[in-house]
């Protein structure tokens, strides 16, 4: 459970955009945010759990589609977010139905997030035992679940406080620039290595 508090926490693409989402949207949306995350994050967990990330392992193409796919998608959420560094944001509260596309957001942005596959393929099997029942495979899905909804609740709650929105607002548009580059980065790091 260290392990994933640490996976969580570590600076990475859900990290960055649920951030993003904290001090931009209305709190339930960055819940909705968050939600997606953990429900992806858990989806590839119990995917290694119960052995079916094999399938990359005899498909590694498969592999390197969803690498791709996660680096393309990292670089146009880093150039959505140049443009928009200097947009001031929206006073009017956005409609109901958009928490739904925050949540359907999330869900692609960890589906094509390597770094949650490489920390439910290899950190989380390494440190379980192959032989473990399926009540416990349930219970360490449940746990994991708890741990990110926990903690992404907790970085929501912190940053859509009015302080620290003020400040995002006052420096938007750096703050947004170098979630930018750092987004970029990443994107091209996925879509330049070969492992």
């Amino acid at each position: 459970m260290l392990a994933s508090l640490v996976a969580v926490i570590s600076p990475g693409p859900a990290f960055l955009a649920l951030s993003h989402a904290a001090v931009n949207r209305p709190r339930t949306e960055a819940l909705l945010f968050g939600l997606g995350l953990a429900t992806i994050a858990v989806f590839w967990c119990a995917l290694a759990l119960f052995g079916l990330t094999a399938i990359f392992v005899y498909v590694p193409w498969l592999y390197t589609v969803l690498k791709l796919a996660g680096g393309c998608y990292l670089l146009y959420l880093a150039i959505h977010l140049w443009r928009g560094a200097r947009e001031d944001l929206p006073v009017t509260h956005v409609a109901p139905q958009r928490g739904y596309r925050a949540f359907f957001s999330a869900c692609i942005i960890n589906l094509t997030n390597p770094k949650a596959v490489l920390f439910a393929g290899s950190v989380l099997l390494a440190i379980f035992p192959a032989d473990i029942t399926i009540l416990h495979k349930i219970l360490i899905l449940l746990t994991l679940f708890c741990i990110e909804m926990s903690l992404y609740g907790m970085l929501v709650f912190w940053l859509s406080q009015p302080v620290v929105r003020q400040t995002y607002h006052r420096l938007k548009r750096w703050i947004d620039r170098t979630a930018g580059v750092v987004l970029g980065s990443l994107g091209l790091k996925f879509l330049m290595s070969r492992g």
